[in-house]
């Protein structure tokens, strides 16, 4: 089973953060549902770039079953609309082919939880 790593780069208005956050919680609770307990997520993380207000990125490492699943569940594809319709510049997403991994591959089981 190979495995497939994603990095994907957006921007938003930056007044628009409490808005973007609260859509990828939506994002995230859903993918807990429809994808998490497949174990084909191994990481899914959404950083905020500091020094960049508006700009965010995420990394996303899955299974190659699970690449291809990803966000054709019930509810991930329509807020995943949302969000686009609240992008100032069109996303960006390169694919990535893991190479050497260590700390981090094991299946997805805690719930999600917010840092900041």
């Amino acid at each position: 089973m190979g495995e497939v790593g994603w990095i994907y780069t957006f921007w938003t208005d930056p007044d628009d953060d409490a808005e973007i956050l609260g859509l990828m919680d939506e994002i995230f609770e859903a993918m807990e549902e429809e994808e998490f307990p497949t174990g084909d997520v191994l990481t899914y993380t959404l950083y905020r770039v500091a020094d960049e207000p508006g700009k965010w990125v995420m990394f996303e490492h899955f299974t190659q079953e699970g690449s291809d699943r990803h966000a054709k569940g019930a509810r991930v594809p329509e807020i995943g609309l949302r969000k686009v319709e609240k992008m100032t510049q069109p996303y960006t997403r390169m694919k990535l082919e893991p190479v050497l991994l260590r700390g981090i591959g094991a299946p997805l089981a805690e719930p999600t939880r917010r840092l900041s």
